[in-house]
């Protein structure tokens, strides 16, 4: 499915008149959302395909959805922009992308969520006063919610969406991070105390959240997985002869911890176990030669960003997904491997332990420990039965507990406590 965004001239879409698609979207009844998220498909990670997925399932249920996002670099007004798994009714769903200098296609940098800031405020403006909105749902509190004091949200509950960078104390070794939320702790503790409800994706991001804010009021809602996408093999490869196959799906940053995986590929039988990392980030170079350092070369296949459909196909063929980062919030790479049917080695942190339970669908380990890493992978790696009950285990459990559906439904739920709430205020 495709759609498109409304063209405008100056670089950002235009506001929908009489007799053009933005005045026909309407229907009796149906709730209406603003969306403001500075990332969204093919941009950013995590945040991007869950503010993608979840516009989609809410346009599928009959919402009427505006979205407010960078948009790729180079990108024209007015090219079409790739829809994910779902069809939807694409006259209810409206991209406005805006120019923002983005570093790159999974890193924005300060001055790409500043710029896209800028960009944002007269569209999401526009919008405000030319539609009604139920709902503003914004993703990061920042830089997202940055926006809050420039628009004229009058009584439209707003909800904002905490995933992880944007909670203090969430990313220690990012130095410019914990710098910035030093420096902006008041702005941040504003926006949620403006917000009608915080919305962090897991419960150990809102109690991290809690120690900014000790009032903060918030609800749990945690994300969804493209059930058709990321699915198992028609055959299992469980019993495939050596090597045994690895996959890491991450952003190369320290916090994720892809330096440890390629010391633990020391402590393993060397043409025993391959290990193929997909996904780019700024620490590549440095990654590539720890590899070349430790003489695990080889093994390791640096594959960087690719297209979530080759990720997929990705996990199909691997054995085992092993990532220990030393932060994490939901994890969207854990639930695509657990819908893919993967074990799972990985640490004990964020809402991983939620996910992951030790010994039953795959094996945890404390975030650093390269011995206790490689010998999950071992164990593991030598039991084939083992993996294919933790194969059935986890596509079961994604089956389960991991529909967008759910999370839309949840989501929809919370947007008519909330428009409740105001409607009872306003008597």
């Amino acid at each position: 499915m495709t759609f498109r965004t409304v063209p405008n001239p100056h670089g950002a879409a235009s506001i929908g008149r009489p007799g053009d698609a933005g005045a026909a979207r309407t229907g009796p009844g149906a709730t209406r959302v603003l969306l403001l998220n500075y990332e969204y498909p093919p941009l950013g990670g995590g945040a991007g395909i869950a503010s993608a997925a979840l516009a989609q399932r809410l346009v599928a249920r009959g919402a009427i959805v505006d979205v407010v996002t960078s948009r790729p670099d180079g990108a024209r007004d007015d090219d079409q922009i790739d829809g994910m798994s779902c069809v939807i009714a694409a006259a209810n769903l409206t991209l406005y992308r805006v120019w923002s200098r983005r570093r790159g296609v999974h890193q924005a940098g300060f001055l790409g969520a500043g710029s896209y800031l800028l960009a944002a405020i007269p569209v999401a403006r526009r919008l405000l006063r030319t539609h009604r909105y139920d709902i503003v749902h914004i993703f990061f509190s920042l830089p997202t919610g940055a926006l809050i004091p420039a628009l004229p949200l009058g009584t439209s509950p707003v909800i904002v969406s905490l995933r992880g960078s944007d909670v203090p104390g969430y990313d220690e070794r990012n130095a410019s991070l914990v710098f910035a939320h030093r420096v902006l702790r008041p702005l941040t503790r504003w926006i949620w105390r403006r917000a009608a409800r915080i919305v962090p994706v897991c419960e150990s991001l809102g109690e991290l959240a809690c120690a900014t804010s000790p009032e903060l009021r918030y609800t749990v809602i945690g994300n969804g997985v493209e059930l058709e996408l990321f699915r198992p093999p028609a055959i299992s490869n469980a019993r495939e002869p050596a090597p045994v196959r690895c996959l890491a799906v991450t952003r190369l940053i320290e916090r994720k911890g892809v330096a440890d995986l390629l010391r633990a590929w020391c402590m393993l039988e060397r043409g025993r176990y391959a290990l193929e990392i997909a996904g780019g980030g700024p620490d590549e170079a440095r990654l590539r030669a720890l590899a070349a350092e430790l003489g695990v070369e080889r093994e390791i296949t640096f594959a960087g960003a690719l297209p979530r459909e080759e990720i997929a196909r990705r996990c199909q063929r691997a054995h085992l997904f092993v990532l220990a980062p030393y932060e994490e919030a939901f994890g969207n790479v854990f639930a695509e491997a657990l819908s893919a049917g993967l074990p799972i080695v990985a640490s004990n942190v964020g809402a991983i332990p939620s996910l992951v339970k030790h010994g039953d669908n795959g094996l945890l380990v404390a975030p650093g420990d390269c011995a206790a890493i490689a010998r999950a992978i071992r164990d593991l790696g030598e039991d084939p039965e083992r993996r294919a009950i933790m194969s059935a285990r986890n596509r079961t459990r994604a089956e389960t507990t991991l529909s967008w559906d759910t999370a839309a439904g949840n989501y929809l739920s919370l947007y008519a406590e909330l428009i409740d709430e105001r409607r009872e205020a306003a008597l």
